[in-house]
């Protein structure tokens, strides 16, 4: 379990490292969908209902970015690039978000119980693109990031770092959502349509 934890460090950093990003366009904040939300605490009345769910602890960043691919002129192959001006709708249990990309998007903060995100992005000439994301354990991915530099023993003590370790008290985090937008013709374009 825990080399699995640690291939996946290892590549969503290389990934991080060779992509170049737009400046964030506008932030904003999530909106109830329901009435009785008091203080942005879009849970309480599920954890009023018995569901195991924390206080509110405040809360999260979720960054969205779009994308779609070019024809390199000279290879003839994809480039992905980021795009700009998606207008998009993020949907999770009990909030939504309306924006444009790139954006920030500010979400409840619920720790381990923080839940799932949906993005639908639609942009003139291009379907809809679709994306979604769970927040991850940071507290959890230091531990083994930590322990990774110092070869198996280093990441068998922080496996069992881990398992001693609660996730009530752990940070969750958002990882970047990356939205592919395919043009409406890439069917029979040469670029061809990119998976979601």
């Amino acid at each position: 379990m825990f080399f699995r934890h640690a291939v996946l460090i290892v590549t969503a950093t290389g990934l991080a490292a060779c992509q170049t990003t737009k400046p964030i366009a506008m932030s904003v904040s999530y909106q109830p969908t329901s009435p009785t939300a008091t203080h942005g605490d879009v849970l309480a009345e599920a954890r009023a209902g018995g569901q195991k769910i924390p206080q509110l602890r405040g809360t999260e960043f979720i960054t969205v970015r779009s994308y779609h691919y070019t024809l390199h002129k000279e290879s003839g192959t994809g480039i992905k690039e980021e795009m700009t001006g998606a207008e998009c709708t993020l949907e999770s249990d009990g909030y939504t978000a309306s924006f444009r990309t790139p954006a920030q998007v500010k979400v409840p903060n619920y720790g381990y119980a923080s839940r799932p995100v949906s993005v639908r992005c639609n942009a003139p000439g291009y379907k809809s693109g679709f994306a979604n994301a769970s927040a991850e354990n940071e507290t959890r991915r230091k531990i083994y990031q930590s322990g990774a530099g110092a070869g198996l023993v280093g990441l068998m003590t922080a496996a069992i770092i881990d398992a001693a370790n609660s996730e009530d008290n752990d940070d969750f985090k958002y990882p970047l959502v990356s939205v592919t937008m395919n043009r409406e013709d890439c069917d029979s374009s040469r670029l061809g349509c990119r998976a979601q």
